[in-house]
């Protein structure tokens, strides 16, 4: 009768415990959810703080930026590890989308810190600077862009790992 309460006993720990423990893989999958939200939520609020700086809207803009940075910023940290739990599990897929995830966000970030510098130049009507900074911003964008587009191929030639 001890034997049976024991290994009962047993079964139901490692059940429990079978159900607490995620796999890396999941852990990334979680994150990645998560990652995307921040991401979708940056890019609303870089291209809000575009429209405002193209309407004059300085102080808004500048918000917006601080607001898309600290989405960038939350992406950012939850990447760092995913790309952890990706090398942890010696999955290169996987390590390698979160790699070009965070290469896509320092993108967006620099981009974002590149369009916070423009806008004091254009409140003082400094063209000159405003229109590097900006046109640096746009290059980042564009690098962005390309890195999101190797994370996009990343999940089309596993379609077995991203669901």
């Amino acid at each position: 009768m001890d034997n049976k309460i024991i290994i009962l006993g047993l079964v139901i720990i490692v059940v429990f415990l079978s159900g607490c423990i995620q796999s890396d893989s999941s852990q990334i999958d979680t994150l990645a959810t998560s990652i995307n939200t921040h991401l979708k939520n940056g890019d609303g609020d870089y291209n809000t703080a575009g429209i405002d700086t193209n309407e004059f809207l300085y102080s808004a803009a500048l918000d917006e930026c601080n607001n898309a940075s600290s989405e960038y910023n939350q992406a950012q940290s939850l990447a760092n590890q995913g790309l952890t739990y990706a090398q942890n599990s010696n999955d290169t897929v996987y390590a390698s989308y979160m790699q070009s995830v965070l290469n896509e966000i320092d993108a967006k970030i620099n981009a974002t810190n590149e369009l916070k510098t423009a806008i004091p130049y254009l409140q003082d009507n400094n063209t000159v600077n405003a229109n590097i900074h900006s046109s640096n911003a746009n290059g980042y964008m564009d690098d962005a862009t390309t890195f999101n587009n190797q994370r996009e191929n990343i999940v089309k030639q596993n379609p077995t790992k991203f669901k």
